[in-house]
């Protein structure tokens, strides 16, 4: 359930598909081994099959995959509830997995339910969709007639992969004093070797359903093949660049500890090459893992010289500088990174990119910074045709919060009416904010509604759907009004950027609602308020499940929620609606996650 900045999205759809004659059992079951086993090679032939409006099911493994007559196909993990839109209406959208012969990983987005007919997918933004007419039926049967095989158990991967990321040349991870080369980098690569093989030596069954099949209209062609063919003939180099390319790189990675200069020098040679054959983003990590002393001025000199196209990957590289500016303590840089990245536009920016570039900003106080980037790229990304349904939604809902943070320390203007407010804060995204939301936070910040006497009631959280219950929409509107007046409070006692407070207050909310639906935990001994949150007892499940990134953790992310459930405990304390004990007890344990989160970088 969403925080309340706008309403519930709810969608019926009637698909044609309900009405399609269904063939009866037409199954076929292979076994893949090895390196057939490919889970992205599915999902795009699954998409294919939605492009031609064909119903078809698929179990890979533990994973299915369906498409629809109505150009939709999903992605879905049974056993997690998990859930992708892989296509809606013939359209399309990004496979976020990433698969290689030592990686796995899938950033699922939604989580799902199957009851008879209805098919419901709650985005991790609270929006729900319920679709009649998918083929459910045979997507529970391949869920009960070809169950996944058993999962291999590698306890110490994890702990292996952490490792893998520091420099062959720096000190072990395990502290015995030698070089990670010549101490655990072995181990760690043949465990994660063995964690693939695994993977993909165990026999897994590929079990198939055709329903009401059509033959395409292309033949064997799909609409993919055109597609790679074209980026594999872009993908080649003329010879004597890649000559030149494989020579640089060869003299760079043959220098055991680089210095400064030569990484100058090097880059000077990367420069003087066509600007895409190098991935900069790659490059400005490697040379802040070298331990580059001018970093500033590298990343000054790659944004004047390389192109902020396309093909140069530009919108990747300020990811990949502010990731290292933040680990390398020279956040006051961030505000450069988001004046750079202003330069992309539609053909050359990526969106994860942009978010997580608001998360850094976010999680270092720079609240204006992002709230310029986000009202710079939301016209770009109304445009931008290739991004999920809620993804504009969800930059409204950014840009609303930040205007709101940013208004709350403002002084009663006797000028400045709720109603005048309330339109500067929903100007340009009238259509997605709720005017109940603008009205509140109004009203808040031109304190025509003053703080409440506090009581523990007052963070009850709501759990009625909001878009049909009238009391749990004003339920909603109460708790997230509550919140405005934390993160005032918590710029007025603590001197917290508001609009940063506001926004990991939001999440942390989010992340329980989340929590509450992805756990199933409906039962009436559940706790229901906010502030029992604030416990160490599952806060440690609720920060990764909310914090998943497409690999691992988002740290940004993770400490704005860090930061929040702080905020939100000290408000707690000084107005006695938890005791002292309990409130020492969760400090205790936020201060453990932070210290296990910056021990990641």
């Amino acid at each position: 359930m969403p925080s309340g900045t706008t309403t519930r999205e709810t969608e019926a759809m009637t698909a044609s598909a309900r009405n399609a004659p269904v063939n009866s059992a037409n199954t076929s079951v292979r076994e893949l081994v090895g390196e057939q086993v490919n889970f992205t090679e599915e999902a795009s032939w699954i998409q294919s099959k939605a492009l031609y409006h064909q119903t078809c099911v698929v179990r890979l493994g533990q994973i299915i995959f369906f498409s629809s007559a109505t150009g939709d196909a999903w992605m879905l993990d049974p056993e997690a509830g998990c859930a992708i839109c892989l296509a809606q209406d013939s359209k399309t959208r990004p496979i976020p997995i990433q698969e290689t012969a030592t990686k796995l990983a899938i950033e699922w987005n939604a989580d799902y339910k199957i009851e008879d007919e209805a098919f419901t997918a709650v985005e991790r933004t609270g929006a729900t969709r319920t679709i009649i007419g998918y083929p459910t039926a045979e997507i529970m049967r391949l869920v009960r007639d070809f169950p996944a095989g058993p999962r291999e158990s590698f306890p110490d991967l994890e702990p292996a992969l952490v490792r893998l990321k520091s420099g062959r040349n720096e000190p072990c991870p395990c502290g015995s004093g030698k070089k990670y080369k010549k101490c655990c980098l072995a181990n760690d690569e043949t465990m994660v070797r063995q964690s693939i093989a695994a993977r993909q030596t165990r026999v897994v069954q590929r079990a198939e359903t055709i329903i009401a099949e059509a033959p395409a209209a292309t033949g064997d062609r799909t609409p993919f093949d055109e597609e790679d063919s074209t980026d594999e003939a872009e993908s080649e180099l003329p010879p004597e660049v890649q000559s030149k390319l494989d020579e640089h790189w060869d003299e760079f990675e043959a220098l055991e500890r680089p210095t400064s200069e030569q990484m100058d020098a090097f880059l000077a040679s990367l420069l003087a090459l066509p600007a895409e054959v190098t991935d900069w983003g790659d490059l400005f990590h490697r040379f802040a893992r070298h331990d580059h002393a001018g970093l500033p001025g590298v990343f000054r000199r790659i944004v004047a010289t390389v192109p902020h196209t396309e093909k140069t990957g530009m919108g990747f590289f300020y990811w990949a500088a502010a990731e290292e500016f933040v680990r390398l303590g020279h956040c006051d840089l961030l505000p450069d990174v988001a004046a750079g990245f202003r330069k992309l536009d539609l053909e050359s920016y990526d969106p994860d990119a942009l978010t997580h570039l608001e998360d850094y900003l976010l999680a270092e106080g720079f609240d204006g910074e992002a709230l310029e980037l986000g009202e710079h790229f939301l016209p770009i990304e109304r445009a931008d045709d290739g991004l999920t349904p809620w993804a504009v939604p969800m930059r409204c809902n950014l840009i609303f919060e930040l205007r709101v943070g940013r208004s709350l320390p403002s002084a009663p203007d006797n000028l400045r009416t709720p109603d005048l407010l309330a339109e500067e804060l929903c100007r340009g995204i009238e259509e997605e904010i709720h005017p109940d939301s603008a009205r509140t936070a109004a009203e808040i910040i031109t304190g025509q509604a003053p703080a409440p006497l506090w009581t523990r009631p007052q963070f009850d959280l709501v759990p009625g759907d909001i878009s049909k219950d009238e009391k749990a929409w004003r339920d909603c509107q109460r708790l997230y009004g509550n919140l405005l007046h934390v993160a005032r409070e918590a710029w007025q006692v603590e001197q917290r950027p508001p609009a940063s407070a506001l926004r990991g207050l939001t999440l942390m909310l989010n992340s329980v609602y989340h929590w509450l639906d992805a756990s199933r935990k409906k039962r009436s001994s559940t706790p229901r308020n906010l502030l029992n949150y604030l416990q160490p007892a599952g806060l440690e499940e609720r920060l990764v499940q909310a914090s998943r990134d497409l690999i691992g953790v988002n740290k940004p992310r993770a400490r704005q929620l860090l930061e929040a459930h702080e905020i939100l405990l000290r408000f707690a304390t000084r107005h006695q609606l938890i005791s002292d004990a309990d409130a020492a007890q969760s400090q205790k344990e936020i201060a453990r996650l932070k210290q296990a989160l910056d021990r990641q970088n």
